[in-house]
């Protein structure tokens, strides 16, 4: 405190001018401390990330007995909420997301997951439904509505569920914790610090557990079509959530995570993400590549990773470090492909591939993405040739 002291009379037995250059060098050296502190914090968190390099499931047996684990840690004894359904549904509500065609009515949904963390999703039903739904997860962003335009902008996902409606796919539009309309002041790390049975990240997936059990069982009474296969996709914390997700819920058949995860022993700076993404607890029973098993193991299921090249966010190139990593971008995101591939042999069903989308100039679900990657793959999907 004398520091302070000494400073106070300095300053206040300088002249105006003096007085006004002085500051602005403190301001300045607080600047280059506040930087060079984030930047120690930065490296030691990226230090204390769990090492997942390593594969540790190997057959039908080890993915059951992961799921379970993972189900028992964020559940604990009251397990996955396969039977809860939404406090209230409204039916036919304004569309929260403009200029969207193909689309017959908007339902909304609401549960209450804790005192103060209400969850909302919105259910688009399409004109003519192919009787399959995607659920369209968003990250860190309160709306869904963003840029209709056919130019790579905006995050994508409007023409995301624009695209999905026009060829018969019913929507499932979910936020995350705290990042919904009403509810957008963006702070979720709290969650982890309250007294919760199993694990705040539980607050993150059940809505859509809970939504989907909704809409498979609730399909007669609501007058909305009967689903018989349901999909993932999500950006960002979304996409993040779609790994998770489907790990956890094989009902799930094709999932979509863009710019959601890369393995944690490959993550430097923006790409460490908050503390749903590296939890130590959680991925020391389930690092992302075996997460990533979960998520494509079993017949008819399927995993396609959309990495964006050039993110200005997170897991693109540019926060990429091939000196830590021992390897450039490309090659070091093609490596942990091949070892999560070879593990799904190994198992013997399942698909699973990284795609990394060279178009999309920024974070977001491209129109590249959605026209060359995710509907061929929920086509193949219906055909039966993945």
């Amino acid at each position: 405190m004398p520091f302070f002291h000494n400073l106070l009379f300095t300053l206040a037995a300088e002249s105006p001018i003096a007085r006004m250059r002085r500051m602005n060098r403190l301001f300045s050296l607080a600047s280059i401390v506040a930087f060079v502190v984030a930047l120690q914090a930065n490296s030691l968190q990226s230090a204390q990330l769990v090492d997942d390099r390593a594969i540790t499931i190997h057959s039908a047996r080890d993915l059951a007995e992961k799921r379970r684990a993972l189900i028992k840690y964020l559940w604990a004894a009251e397990g996955f909420p396969e039977r809860r359904l939404p406090d209230l549904v409204k039916t036919n509500v304004a569309s929260p997301v403009k200029q969207l065609s193909h689309l017959a009515r908007v339902d909304e949904l609401r549960m209450d997951l804790a005192p103060g963390l209400q969850a909302l999703t919105y259910h688009f039903i399409p004109e003519q439904p192919n009787r399959e739904l995607v659920v369209v997860h968003h990250g860190h962003a309160c709306t869904l509505d963003d840029d209709p335009s056919p130019s790579e902008v905006g995050y994508g996902l409007q023409r995301t569920i624009h695209s999905l409606l026009g060829k018969g796919y019913g929507v499932l539009g979910v936020f995350m914790p705290h990042m919904q309309p009403g509810d957008c002041g963006g702070e979720h790390g709290a969650m982890f610090k309250t007294n919760v049975v199993g694990s705040a990240i539980k607050y993150f997936l059940e809505p859509t557990a809970i939504s989907l059990n909704h809409l498979s069982t609730r399909n007669r009474a609501g007058q909305f079509p009967n689903y018989r296969a349901f999909h993932m996709a999500g950006l960002s914390g979304g996409g993040w959530t779609t790994t998770v997700y489907a790990a956890i819920d094989p009902r799930i058949q094709c999932s979509f995570p863009v710019a959601g995860t890369i393995p944690l022993y490959l993550r430097t700076g923006g790409s460490v993400g908050d503390l749903e993404q590296f939890e130590p607890s959680f991925y020391r029973l389930a690092g992302y590549p075996d997460l990533y098993l979960l998520g494509s193991a079993e017949r008819g299921r399927s995993q396609v990773q959309i990495l964006v090249q050039r993110d200005n966010c997170c897991f693109g190139e540019a926060q990429h470090d091939p000196k830590s990593a021992g390897e450039p971008y490309m090659e070091a995101m093609r490596h942990y492909e091949a070892r999560v591939r070879a593990a799904l042999k190994e198992i013997g069903t399942g698909s699973f591939r990284l795609e990394i989308d060279e178009v999309a100039p920024s974070h977001m679900i491209s129109h590249h993405a959605i026209e060359s990657i995710i509907l061929p793959e929920l086509r193949k999907s219906q055909s039966g040739k993945r």
